[in-house]
């Protein structure tokens, strides 16, 4: 299944940012799944759609790397199923002062890395200006700006060079910065790649892993939390088509695996326990907003108009049918910036389209450049019948079809096409906005930006925690009301699992929670 691909796609540009996997966030230490003394309880078999690109947090995009990085990394603050923050290897978390740019949090006692050595404020400074300095997956263009220093045996103090709300996300297993790596692994570099020098539940067992086919990971011992440790075993298991693992699921070869609307018929004639939730949206992000390439879209009126164009509801049901509802914002449920009061905004009136494009000065339409993955089929249909759509106004449509990401990127970067589309996966509008919507941002390479969305920014980016919600919202509506995206439906991800697997769940934002509190 495709899901949070704003973060695969960070990962590939080095943006700050979701990931074919969802194995994308965790529940806290003890949480569900969690029982009394540790006991072996046999081999849980889990997937990835491909091998890890890198073992190393800093260069790991958090998509189907992911699940290998939760195994062997235990991070600072944990995210349990309801998608709030809490303990991990830090207790105690927070901003000080005003203006969102020093953050200290405190340690646990006792803590040690898997190999023995002392887990300290100076191992988690060291290990967080390590990732600041060397990052190149998600967070990497956020984390740039920190800087890491011990506070004694216990205290470590983040200081920031911009306003940054979300360094509690940062450092949780949502942007992998807080997967503290261990001094031997930072003396290391090159092994980090192949070996894992964490702190988490359990390590990478290379004898009882093949390269690019599966990998074994062992209980770590002297892992903080010794009753979440509830396999004696893992294995992931590189699975690339889901009607394959479903195969394998009946045969009891495997326990979970994503899965795709294609494939829910499969899983529930077979026994499977079906999870779904909202995790991405798709639509198309208008990239020409200046009306440089178009000159049309240099007009708000006429952005607004392709919005009230689009049959979201008949598009969702079309192609992902339970699986799929409609919005009209480009965030998803469950993230700071998603504004349920946004949502009625653009419903479909061709009348009001046409109107709108009249009034702006092209009654007859334009003709609109527009690339788009052809190796996400759903996508690619989405696409197409927004394409159809718009005819409908006198809209035209020349599609420009990506083989794979890398060509998709340089459709991007190229400023040939005004339209751009990709499922993008929800997060927080500090995330979003970096990686869209300002001037310098990797999905804004024409670096027009939306009237007062510079400053609605800097009010969010220094907010409170009690104010951080509204200010994400009036980001919102500033993109909403400028139309700079068209977004159609939001995407459930979809998960299956073995009925007798407890304590899987999926968070608000769709994210599974993490596989090392799943049990029997």
């Amino acid at each position: 299944m495709t899901r949070n691909l704003g973060r695969r796609l960070g990962a590939a540009v080095a943006v700050a940012a979701i990931a074919t996997l969802g194995l994308a966030a965790c529940a806290g230490p003890g949480a569900t799944g969690s029982s009394g003394s540790p006991k072996e309880r046999g081999v849980l078999n889990v997937t990835s759609v491909s091998a890890p690109s890198t073992l190393n947090p800093a260069a790991s995009g958090n998509g189907s790397d992911a699940v290998y990085q939760q195994l062997a990394y235990a991070p600072l603050i944990q995210i349990d199923s309801e998608g709030a923050l809490v303990p991990g290897l830090a207790e105690k978390w927070g901003y000080e002062g005003e203006g969102n740019t020093t953050f200290s949090l405190t340690l646990r006692d006792g803590l040690k890395f898997a190999d023995g050595t002392p887990l300290d404020g100076a191992a988690v400074a060291a290990s967080l200006n390590y990732f600041a300095k060397n990052a190149t997956g998600p967070a990497a263009a956020a984390f740039s700006t920190l800087s890491a220093a011990a506070d004694g045996a216990k205290g470590v103090t983040i200081t920031s060079s911009v306003a940054n709300p979300v360094i509690a996300d940062l450092v949780s297993t949502r942007f992998l910065g807080g997967n503290i790596i261990s001094p031997a692994g930072l003396a290391s570099p090159d092994a980090l790649g192949t070996k894992t020098f964490g702190a988490g539940a359990y390590v990478l067992d290379s004898d009882q892993s093949l390269s690019g086919d599966h990998y074994t990971f062992v209980p770590n011992k002297n892992y903080y939390d010794q009753k979440g440790i509830h396999f004696d075993k893992v294995v992931v298991k590189v699975v690339t088509n889901p009607s394959s693992a479903i195969q394998a699921m009946k045969t009891g070869q495997i326990d979970a695996v994503a899965g795709d609307s294609t494939t829910v018929k499969s899983a529930r004639d077979a026994g499977l326990t079906v999870l779904n939730a909202p995790s991405s949206w798709t639509g198309a992000f208008v990239l020409d907003t200046a009306g440089e390439v178009t000159p049309a879209l240099g007009k708000v009126e006429v952005r607004q108009a392709m919005n009230y164009a689009i049959d979201r509801a008949a598009i969702a049901k079309a192609v992902f049918g339970e699986f799929a509802s409609p919005v009209q914002q480009p965030n998803d449920p469950g993230f700071d910036a998603f504004d349920e009061k946004l949502e009625g905004t653009y419903d479909l009136d061709l009348a009001k389209a046409r109107s709108l494009l009249a009034d702006a000065g092209y009654p007859d339409g334009f003709t609109v450049t527009w690339a788009y993955p052809t190796y996400e089929p759903q996508t690619a249909k989405v696409v197409q019948a927004m394409a159809s759509q718009l005819s409908e106004i006198g809209i035209k449509a020349e599609l420009h079809g990506a083989a794979n990401i890398t060509e998709l990127i340089t459709m991007l970067t190229s400023k040939e096409n005004s339209l751009w589309s990709l499922q993008w996966g929800g997060q927080s509008q500090f995330a979003n906005t970096k990686q869209v919507w300002l001037a310098g941002s990797q999905v804004n390479p024409f670096g027009h930006v939306a009237p007062g969305l510079d400053a609605a920014f800097q009010k969010y980016s220094e907010a409170s925690v009690d104010d951080r919600d509204a200010t994400a919202q009036a980001v919102e509506r500033i993109l909403v009301e400028n139309a700079v995206s068209i977004p159609v439906a939001k995407v459930d991800t979809i998960y299956y699992h073995v009925a007798d697997l407890k304590g899987v769940a999926l968070q608000k934002t769709g994210e599974i929670n993490n596989v090392i509190y799943w049990s029997r």
